[in-house]
């Protein structure tokens, strides 16, 4: 049985989850990737099949990337990748996410970019999380960041890596906000930047507390009313998403955020 601290962790954790992804979802491009499909129903439907019969929906999603839909052909990398109703094969996932990356998709530029450090082709996922920081998109700029810390470059690359933090966190990205403050505070830009540290963490603290607060009147104001359809993939997707990369946000499987490796 767990102590009432474990849960009262759990439930803070769950509530920076949906924040995280409600931001997420907010900063992404899948609402007019839907709007580009030629018919939305068959995604929905195929999304449906899910939980239910996994082969059935990797072929629904197939047919539909080989028919051209931007959001199967991301739904089908995922799907190779994570061996969810087919056999786990990274380079079809990789040849896959590389279409839906090269027709705009936000989620597929996230994925391929976690798929190219998981695999340690560290310049790769660089260059990829870098092209959604040249356009402003702005979960890239953490991923970039942590692509610095995950392939050896950080002191070299420190400094930039703190300004992507920062630039991240004012968009208000509580993943960078994290990273930030942890790498403050463990002087990892620097000893002269720990002051800051402090300072900033103090913030953060308030900002969370403020975040607990409007969450719950929030959830007390929909209780009982179902997720829509976009709610839904998104939550399916992107937290099975977060796994992929040890000590990424989300990686231990218990929150889509971290402090930071």
């Amino acid at each position: 049985m767990k102590c009432i601290f474990c849960k009262i962790c759990e439930e803070r954790l769950a509530i920076f989850n949906r924040q995280y992804l409600e931001w997420f979802e907010a900063q992404s491009n899948s609402v007019a990737i839907m709007e580009r499909e030629a018919d939305p129903q068959l995604i929905y439907e195929a999304h449906d099949m899910r939980e239910t019969d996994p082969e059935a929906c990797f072929g629904r999603y197939l047919t539909l990337a080989e028919g051209g839909s931007v959001r199967s052909m991301g739904t089908v990398g995922y799907m190779l990748e994570n061996g969810t109703g087919i056999a786990r094969d990274l380079v079809q996932a990789e040849e896959w996410y590389l279409r839906a990356h090269g027709a705009g998709s936000d989620y597929a530029l996230i994925w391929l970019g976690l798929l190219y450090l998981k695999t340690n082709r560290h310049e790769k996922a660089q260059d990829i999380f870098r092209t959604g920081v040249d356009r402003g998109f702005a979960p890239a700029m953490y991923h970039l960041a942590f692509s610095y810390w995950k392939s050896g470059d950080w002191l070299q690359k420190r400094n930039e890596a703190m300004s992507l933090l920062q630039r991240g966190a004012t968009a208000g990205d509580l993943g960078a906000q994290r990273f930030l403050v942890t790498s403050m505070l463990r002087g990892r830009f620097g000893l002269q930047h720990v002051p800051a540290g402090f300072r900033l963490l103090s913030k953060v603290a308030n900002d969370d507390g403020k975040i607990i607060e409007d969450d719950k009147a929030a959830t007390e104001s929909i209780r009982g009313k179902p997720l829509g359809f976009f709610g839904r993939l998104a939550a399916s997707f992107w937290t099975a998403s977060q796994t992929k990369v040890g000590a990424t946000p989300g990686a231990n499987r218990t929150s889509l955020l971290s402090a930071g490796p």
